[in-house]
Parts: C-alpha cells; sequence; structure tokens
C-alpha cells in the first residue's frame, strides 16, 4: 500500500473502508493503539453500529470516555471488522497500530511517499 506525506511530514493512507464507499484519508498515527479513529459526524454519515463506549487515555494522560463503533476495511486485500473510536467533529482521522501491527512503514521524504508492506498476519 501507498500514502503520501505532507510538507509537515505527517504520514497518510487512503484505506478502503466498505461504509464510505471507497478510500478513505487516514494519518498513520503510531501513538494511537487502536484500529481506527474518526469524527462522529463521519461516523454518522456512515451509519457505523455502536458497539459500547469506552475510556481512553490521551496523550496528555487525561481520560475521556468514547463511544466504540464497528466498521469494515479492506486491509491488504482481506475485508476485517476493526473497532472504530468515535472522535469530535474536525479531529483527523487516524489509522493506528492495531492495523499496523506486523507492517513494515516506509517513510521517502525525497519522494513524498509511504509505503506499508504486510510482513506477517498477527
Amino acid at each position: 500500500m501507498t500514502g503520501w506525506l505532507t510538507s509537515d511530514h505527517a504520514a497518510f493512507i487512503a484505506a478502503e473502508v466498505v461504509e464510505a464507499g471507497g478510500g478513505y484519508e487516514l494519518v498513520i498515527d503510531t501513538g494511537f493503539s487502536g484500529f481506527l479513529y474518526i469524527p462522529e459526524d463521519t461516523i454518522a454519515t456512515w451509519g457505523l453500529s455502536f458497539v459500547s463506549s469506552v475510556p481512553m487515555v490521551l496523550a496528555d494522560q487525561s481520560i475521556v470516555i468514547v463511544d466504540v463503533y464497528e466498521a469494515t476495511i479492506i486491509w491488504f486485500g482481506v475485508s476485517q471488522r476493526v473497532s472504530v473510536l468515535a472522535g469530535p467533529i474536525g479531529c483527523d482521522s487516524l489509522l493506528g497500530m492495531e492495523l499496523l501491527e506486523g507492517c513494515r512503514i516506509e517513510l521517502d521524504g525525497v519522494h513524498a511517499e509511504v509505503r506499508l508492506h504486510k510482513l506477517y498476519h498477527p
């Protein structure tokens, strides 16, 4: 899979989210341990199924309660159900370590390219 680096060094990938009807741009965030973090208005538009509410520890160590939904993502050609944490309207959409486990990430600053390689299936 390939993505792109922005001028401020953010790494993006367009992952196929079935409920979105195709590719959806996500920031690769190795500090996020979940699957996906998506703004709540996008979750509502997609009509994702609510699962539960859970506590989440933020980078500043504060704790917030977030709603959890489920979506279907096509990841390296394989369809899988993943948890989606709801963020506030306007937040960045994140792809976290649950999906990146077993992957190698290459950040090519010269060509402003991100490359993900699947090494194994966890």
